[in-house]
């Protein structure tokens, strides 16, 4: 199953995040330092709302969730372009959060993990090395 979704900027990212999870000492690491299920829910701009479930507690896997996402460690609610902004470092997920724009249900320590994630698995970042 895909990760993209229709109508969502968001889509390109879960699509790298997906390749960057087939670098096994990657993911390793990552559920090493993570070690939560991570839930991404992301409403685009005509009011559309979609999970992504990101495993980094056993599987080190991305998936698209159809209907109300499962219970994870950590949710992460915003819009979609801020999402996009947070992945791509434009946007700083402490500041998200203070402004009202990013919403946290569950482990706050795990949600600042996030970025990191990206950071570690973008496959952008080893193709700049």
């Amino acid at each position: 199953m895909s990760v993209e979704a229709d109508g969502f900027n968001a889509s390109a990212l879960f699509k790298e995040l997906e390749q960057g999870l087939n670098d096994k000492d990657a993911v390793a690491k990552a559920i090493k330092a993570v070690n939560a299920i991570i839930i991404i829910t992301l409403k685009n701009k005509e009011g559309k709302e979609q999970s992504w479930v990101l495993d980094m507690k056993k599987e080190g896997s991305i998936k698209k969730v159809d209907g109300a996402p499962p219970k994870g460690d950590v949710q992460l609610l915003l819009k979609d372009a801020d999402f996009v902004k947070l992945a791509n470092g434009k946007a700083n997920g402490q500041k998200l959060f203070m402004n009202g724009k990013l919403k946290v249900k569950g482990n706050m320590m795990k949600a600042t993990s996030v970025e990191s994630v990206f950071k570690q698995l973008d496959p952008r970042a080893k193709a700049k090395l």
